[in-house]
């Protein structure tokens, strides 16, 4: 988070209670001017005392009903110390986590969305999570995570963390308020990109009260890979586009869309929380309930999924049905085959059978004229036989 407004101061200490008595009279004197911005105390503190000064730090601060000291960074090479010791204010804050919360309420949409059907997809989305101020040590320094700093020293920073982190820092995402008008604000995004670093959006203009109604369009495009790095075996639907692909023409839907539309209402509302004399909120500035959102699209989910049922549904009866027709007729036509075949099978068999009663009928007729011939040839030889027997007596003759 930057901020317009920033100062430093270099001084000397030798006890604790110096320190704790600079940090309530600056805080006093910037709270008195209505400052909002950073005041940075720098001052030099041997390293093997460090955890013991912040330690005593929080302790005397919080009896003096004081805000903790929540940045800081730590020279190891000079040993000097850096602290913010202004609070956070309620614009940066709010700012802040109204940003976290709709990156949040649309990864937990992500995850819970019947339509992203791959597992490890879904596990990588619920391993996410928020982990506050991160530290990292560069150079000998200890660093955290910049909040109501100048443009420059958030920039310069983010760029180290991001060029120093071994991956483990994908991108960098900064507001820049205007302050003390609060009437603009703009966005930057850094990405890795290989072993360095380089900008998506440099101080993009996202809300301005001069323009009116006509506000900046645009979108701070964020993938699944700024979240979990270059995971093994993850699509590339899901990874940020190098400047090689970017390129060379290769464009990719992003997870999550933070359009310049939702960073102007999350920056009317912190605006208004901050000053809310000065300064309102616009219609549908106010982000829907995620509860809602989230049942809303579960039900389109449900929906979605009976129609697809019931669509399946009819397209198995309608196929079942296809099969049942198809088998009917199968079987119709099997049975006709079988009728024909068996019609075909008597018939032959009646034909060879009256063929063969046929053949037997003519040999049967054969053997009888062969017997009637027989029968006739023995009768004319047993008449002649008779006959000459008659000659022989004499018979014949008188006859």
């Amino acid at each position: 988070m930057a901020s317009q407004n920033s100062s430093a101061v270099m001084r000397d200490f030798s006890t604790i209670e110096e320190i704790i008595q600079c940090i309530f009279d600056t805080r006093q004197e910037a709270y008195n001017r209505e400052f909002a911005g950073q005041l940075i105390l720098g001052f030099h503190w041997q390293a093997s005392q460090l955890d013991e000064l912040l330690e005593q730090l929080d302790a005397r601060l919080a009896e003096l009903d004081e805000p903790k000291i929540h940045r800081f960074e730590y020279d190891y090479e000079s040993e000097t110390v850096y602290l913010d010791i202004m609070g956070e204010s309620e614009l940066h804050y709010q700012v802040q986590a109204g940003i976290r919360r709709y990156i949040e309420d649309r990864l937990a949409e992500l995850a819970t969305l019947a339509t992203m059907d791959d597992p490890e997809i879904r596990h990588l989305i619920r391993s996410i999570k928020e982990r506050g101020t991160v530290l990292i040590k560069h150079e000998s320094k200890i660093r955290k995570q910049a909040d109501s700093e100048s443009r420059q020293h958030v920039e310069r920073k983010t760029r180290q963390y991001i060029d120093s982190s071994d991956g483990k820092i994908q991108v960098g995402l900064i507001i820049d308020l205007q302050y003390p008008g609060i009437k603009k604000a703009r966005v930057s995004l850094l990405a890795a990109d290989g072993s360095s670093s380089s900008w998506v959006q440099h101080s993009d203009l996202f809300h301005d009260d001069d323009l009116g109604r006509q506000q900046p369009a645009g979108q701070v495009a964020l993938y699944l890979s700024d979240f979990v790095g270059l995971a093994p075996g993850m699509p590339a639907a899901f990874c940020r586009p190098s400047t090689a692909e970017v390129a060379a023409g290769i464009t990719r839907n992003p997870t999550i869309a933070l359009t310049y539309e939702r960073l102007g209402a999350i920056f009317r509302e912190a605006r208004h929380l901050h000053r809310p004399t000065e300064f309102t909120t616009e219609p549908g500035d106010e982000e829907a309930n995620p509860y809602e959102v989230a049942e809303r699209r579960m039900t389109e989910v449900r929906n979605e999924e009976r129609v697809e049922s019931e669509r399946r549904v009819a397209e198995a009866r309608n196929e079942e049905r296809v099969e049942s027709g198809r088998r009917v007729a199968e079987a119709r036509n099997e049975e006709r085959v079988e009728s024909e075949r068996r019609v075909a099978e008597a018939r032959n068999e009646e034909r060879i059978e009256a063929e063969r009663r046929v053949a037997e009928a003519r040999i049967e007729m054969d053997r009888q004229m062969a017997e009637m011939e027989r029968r006739m040839a023995e009768m004319e030889r047993r008449m002649a036989a008779e006959i000459e027997r008659r000659v022989a007596e004499g018979r014949l003759d008188a006859e």
